[in-house]
């Protein structure tokens, strides 16, 4: 199930860019709030717990926050997008061999991604962008499970992959389910109050 395409290489650079940005912002912040050392282990610290996350984002980030308190640059590349197939195939024999996760486990990771997508939403909650990221999501966990630079462990790993189908049926359940007018408020409002008018 590896998704090659060039879109799923551009989604992926344009994550990767993402957590390299939110990491040089909050190295700024702690240096800023924190003069002192101490700053450089608040990072690690937020490194090493984003490293356990199943989240593909939340991998990136991690990566990004290492290397901002490791040397503080984050030039060129966070991660090998094209990445030697042989590395990658030794970690999918490791994972192939354990046991998938309990299905009520991946259901709450999906759960967990999306309500994060839905916080950042509001107040402009649309179904059918909720989808798209859910979608987004499905395609870096897809792309990213098995890449080596990430700090992943194998149990994570595995986290991540079993949650590729349950993002993308998700994503599909909310885009069959989005009302005509629910998706779009200021529509819904518009056509309400014309038919108030027509009823006088």
């Amino acid at each position: 199930m590896r998704n090659s395409s060039s879109s799923a290489t551009r989604l992926v650079e344009a994550a990767a860019a993402e957590a390299v940005s939110a990491a040089r912002w909050e190295r700024i912040d702690l240096e800023t709030r924190r003069p002192d050392c101490v700053h450089r282990e608040l990072i690690l610290a937020k490194a090493a717990e984003l490293a356990m996350s199943p989240v593909a984002r939340d991998q990136l980030m991690s990566l990004a926050l290492e290397r901002s308190a490791e040397d503080g640059l984050l030039d060129g590349p966070l991660i090998d997008v094209l990445c030697a197939c042989g590395d990658r195939a030794r970690i999918v024999e490791r994972i192939v061999s354990l046991d998938a996760p309990p299905s009520s486990d991946t259901d709450a990771l999906v759960l967990a991604v999306e309500e994060r997508h839905a916080r950042h939403l509001r107040p402009r909650m649309h179904t059918d962008l909720l989808s798209h990221r859910l979608e987004q999501d499905a395609a870096l966990q897809e792309s990213l499970w098995d890449h080596p630079d990430l700090p992943a462990s194998d149990t994570v790993r595995l986290a991540m992959l079993s949650s590729v189908a349950r993002l993308r049926d998700r994503a599909r359940n909310l885009s069959a389910s989005t009302p005509v007018l629910g998706g779009w408020p200021p529509l819904g409002r518009w056509l309400a109050a014309a038919s108030r008018r027509v009823a006088r």
